[in-house]
């Protein structure tokens, strides 16, 4: 009898470690997997290091701390804007959204030809609110009525010399 006791208690050993080393072997497997979308629980806390440019992101379900390397990023005052075509201002169109009437502001710098032009989601051309040869520096308000258009979005378009414009407007009817 004290032979099979002996025995069972090696067993017991024998099991309790194996499942302590398979258990330390997945903990390991896990710290050596790059985290990734689909590996990666969503993160218990989240460390900003703007000293040396580096975010330190905790992962406690699968006993993980990730540092992410942030320093080369561009910071928010070095990006610039689109640039916008020097020779011509396009204003949003005011009501927006509208029904079924709406305003369009524009002016340009220099005296030329302007075309300003009314476009559905496809590219087609549905209206020229515009065309002719607008004076420098002066500020125009175009009325665009919509009485007989679906509701959607539409694209404005500005065009002169010096650039094209472009800006959405939506009908609701």
């Amino acid at each position: 009898m004290r032979y099979f006791k002996f025995r069972y208690i090696l067993l017991l050993i024998f099991w309790m470690s194996t499942i302590f080393i398979i258990a330390q072997s997945n903990q390991n497997k896990n710290l050596l997997i790059t985290p990734t979308a689909s590996n990666f629980n969503y993160p218990q806390s989240v460390f900003v290091d703007s000293y040396n440019g580096n975010i330190w992101v905790t992962d406690f379900d699968n006993n993980r701390v990730t540092r992410f390397d942030v320093s080369t990023l561009t910071a928010l005052d070095e990006i610039h804007s689109v640039a916008t075509p020097q020779g011509l201002t396009l204003g949003q169109n005011y009501p927006n959204p509208f029904n079924p009437a709406t305003s369009i502001s524009f002016s340009v710098r220099i005296t030329g030809n302007v075309k300003l032009e009314v476009y559905n989601l496809l590219g087609q051309k549905v209206a020229v609110l515009f065309d002719e040869i607008a004076t420098a520096n002066t500020i125009y308000s175009i009325k665009f009525s919509a009485e007989n258009y679906s509701s959607g979005i539409y694209i404005y378009t500005l065009r002169t010399r010096t650039g094209i414009e472009s800006k959405k407007m939506c009908l609701i009817k």
